[in-house]
This record gives C-alpha cells, sequence and structure tokens, in this order.
C-alpha cells in the first residue's frame, strides 16, 4: 500500500498550506546490507519550499498573518507531520501548514 499520491504535475497550495519538495531518500540498503524496498524507507525530515498557500495562518480575530517562510527556503519538520505527501515523477512533496514545519535555514548573504 502506497502511502503516497500519485500527481502529474506540481499542485498549487491554498490557505495556509506550504508545499516541500523532499530531502535525499534514504540508501536502499541498510548498513547490515539487507535490501530495503521503496515503502519501507524512510525520506528525510527536511526539504526545500517550492509555493505557498495565501497566508501563513489565522489569528484568533480573523486576520490572516502573512506567512514567515519564502520560496527556496530550506525547512525541517517532525517526520510524523507528513501526512499529506506526492509523487511526481520521480520526486517526492508534501504539504505542510507553517505551525508544523520546526524550523528554517537561514541564507547566507
Amino acid at each position: 500500500m502506497l502511502d503516497y499520491i500519485s500527481l502529474k504535475s506540481v499542485p498549487q497550495p491554498v490557505r495556509d498550506l506550504v508545499l516541500i519538495k523532499r530531502g535525499e531518500v534514504e540508501d536502499n540498503i541498510s548498513p547490515g546490507g539487507i535490501i530495503l524496498p521503496e515503502v519501507s524507507r524512510r525520506l528525510d525530515n527536511s526539504g526545500e519550499v517550492v509555493a505557498l498557500g495565501e497566508y501563513g495562518r489565522i489569528t484568533k480575530k480573523g486576520y490572516k498573518v502573512p506567512s514567515e517562510l519564502e520560496v527556496g527556503d530550506y525547512v525541517y519538520f517532525n517526520w510524523f507531520d507528513a501526512k499529506r505527501k506526492f509523487k511526481i515523477g520521480k520526486e517526492f512533496y508534501l504539504m505542510l501548514t507553517e505551525d508544523e514545519i520546526i524550523l528554517r535555514e537561514v541564507k547566507d548573504g
């Protein structure tokens, strides 16, 4: 059973969602030499922000707050938050809310 949705094109996030292109896939051979099938391998819990929804979050009073992230940011998240997964071609993507992202790397410059 696959744990991702296969798509033909990159989706555009809505509301407070962030589209992230996953980091590199874990090697398919364990340190003990066991070959792991694709569905059993863990993907990296980091990735690059590809697209942003309309806003970052909504306050209790209903105000839309702009996203703190930018396209191109490299972010990290908890593995168990990665529930909305997609595969487009050979690349893995996922949608998270800005609240589910733990940190982003600061760009040099």
